[in-house]
């Protein structure tokens, strides 16, 4: 009897072990399964993001990565703020605004990407503005952009009228229908309004750091750091992609999905092209644009750059 009992127990003991072996490769399953989910707004970084997935290059590098694309940044907000998102496409000065409530996500560097100023025919010049009513996002670069373009022209941004228009595409068809005179936009929606027969009075140049930057929940990170390094590799494979062509044509099927005309992706696939790789935000740029991020009232506080930033592999 005693040694029936002695078996007994063995046979239990070895079923535990068995089961906590069982146990483990579940959980080693499952941390395969971790993913990067992207948010973005519809413009030219988030597209270098999406092409990523559209030519399943991190899949490729054995990262399981989503993008998900918004049409406004205060949609893009909204999904950071739900936990929909663990990684963001967005720029500086929305970033000081975010920071605000969501101190535990870091920049990881820079994007490419630029923004325009578009105008009705009749409206020749930048200084031809005055009066004019301009559509812009306050809450992101759009504006910041806007400001600094008036003051280089010498007009006083209390000569023109500015509207809040959250998305590019209501900007473009605002500039469409009449309702504004001018909008601030990045490319597509900028090239969109010149085949809708705007005319382009200003444009920063492609190849600068215009404030576009990759941000990821650090918590997240932090947990995943292998992933986070192969997320900022495969965007600097992708940029590197589309610098070999020096043209867009890697990135049409973003731009499918960001319903632009025909018209105005034969123009894009026209231009020349070429950005700089990832690297870190210059701590000028990330000051000046906290700078004028307190002025619009959008953050108050401290500004930390060494705080609000990640080290990541190859982002130098």
């Amino acid at each position: 009897m005693k040694r029936l009992r002695k078996l007994s127990i063995f046979f239990a003991v070895c079923l535990m072990i068995l089961s906590s072996f069982s146990f483990v490769g579940i959980q080693k399953v499952s941390a395969a399964d971790v993913q990067y989910t992207i948010g973005t707004t519809k413009d030219i970084p988030s597209a270098i993001a999406s092409m990523g997935k559209n030519l399943n290059r991190y899949s490729q590098n054995n990262l399981n990565a989503d993008v998900k694309a918004y049409d406004s940044t205060k949609d893009l907000n909204a999904a950071i703020t739900d936990g929909t998102v663990n990684a963001a496409v967005t720029d500086l000065v929305n970033y000081a605004a975010l920071s605000k409530k969501h101190s535990n996500w870091k920049i990881v560097g820079t994007m490419p990407g630029y923004f325009g100023l578009a105008a009705n025919k009749k409206v020749k010049t930048v200084k031809k503005l005055k009066g004019k009513t301009i559509a812009v996002d306050k809450s992101n670069m759009s504006y910041y952009y806007l400001k600094n373009l008036l003051k280089k022209k010498k007009v006083k941004l209390s000569k023109v009228h500015i509207k809040q228009v959250d998305s590019q595409k209501d900007r473009v068809n605002a500039l469409k229908d009449g309702s504004v005179d001018a909008a601030v936009l990045s490319d597509p929606s900028l090239t969109e309004a010149k085949v809708n027969g705007s005319k382009v009075l200003n444009k920063q140049k492609k190849n600068a750091d215009n404030g576009n930057i990759l941000i990821v929940n650090n918590d997240y990170a932090k947990k995943n750091i292998s992933n986070t390094n192969i997320l900022a590799s495969v965007i600097n494979e992708q940029i590197r992609t589309i610098n070999k062509t020096d043209s867009y044509m890697q990135v049409n099927n973003s731009f499918s999905e960001y319903d632009v005309s025909g018209k105005a992706v034969t123009k894009l696939n026209a231009m020349d092209v070429r950005f700089k790789k990832m690297h870190k935000v210059k701590k000028s740029n990330f000051k000046k644009a906290y700078k004028f991020a307190k002025k619009q009232k959008l953050y108050k506080g401290k500004v930390n750059y060494k705080k609000a930033t990640i080290k990541v592999r190859h982002i130098k």
